[in-house]
């Protein structure tokens, strides 16, 4: 697997703001209401998960990763999301767990979209 590009930031689902939260480097650098990213990878920690069920926490633990991009979305794109309750990112229609997709649109309304998940 290859590094991520020095383009590539993490982009998560921000509860508090209700934007998303945008970091390079392990460093938040902006909240933005949407965002499109091309070359996506969808990161969950299992332990971070699991900590957050038991505590009752909450915690970044769940985000994607790609370059910041400019694309009108496709009639055709997946809705795509992270439940607390589920292991892992999935598509909203079948279920399945995915890890990446080739673009993924975070909408103002919280809700995500991808283009060939898998």
């Amino acid at each position: 697997m290859p590094p991520p590009s020095p383009e590539a930031v993490e982009a998560y689902w921000n509860r508090t703001r209700r934007l998303f939260s945008v970091r390079r480097d392990g460093r938040v650098v902006a909240h933005v209401p949407a965002l499109t990213l091309a070359g996506c990878r969808f990161r969950a920690s299992e332990a971070g998960r699991l900590r957050c069920l038991q505590q009752g926490s909450r915690d970044v633990h769940a985000v994607v990763t790609g370059e910041p991009c400019e694309a009108p979305r496709p009639a055709h794109a997946v809705r795509v999301g992270y439940r607390l309750e589920e292991p892992g990112f999935r598509r909203r229609d079948t279920g399945q767990v995915i890890t990446r997709a080739d673009l993924v649109w975070l909408c103002a309304d919280g809700s995500a979209w991808a283009l060939n998940p898998s």
